[in-house]
């Protein structure tokens, strides 16, 4: 639904949706990395590091299950938080 939202140009709704999905930390990776690049598009730093760090907490309480994705899912989120981070830091 988030992704339709998108397409048809309505961010605010998807937002919404996405913001909704990972509240109930969601175990998917879909609305923290579609999130986390609507934010980067509008330039949001501060919530992109807000998106990342929720993505981060919820794939390691997932780590000692026995779902083979987690690490390559929370590998990812910890990246890419380090590296807006970083952006952050110099960007100042």
């Amino acid at each position: 639904m988030g992704k339709r939202l998108e397409k048809e140009g309505r961010l605010l709704e998807a937002k919404a949706l996405y913001e909704a999905n990972i509240s109930e930390s969601f175990e998917g990776s879909f609305p923290y990395k579609r999130l986390a690049i609507l934010y980067r598009k509008g330039k949001s730093i501060d919530e992109e590091i807000r998106v990342l760090e929720k993505a981060v907490s919820v794939f390691q309480l997932l780590i000692e299950t026995s779902r083979k994705d987690i690490h390559p899912k929370l590998d990812y989120f910890k990246e890419r938080l380090e590296k807006t981070k970083l952006l952050k830091f110099y960007k100042g």
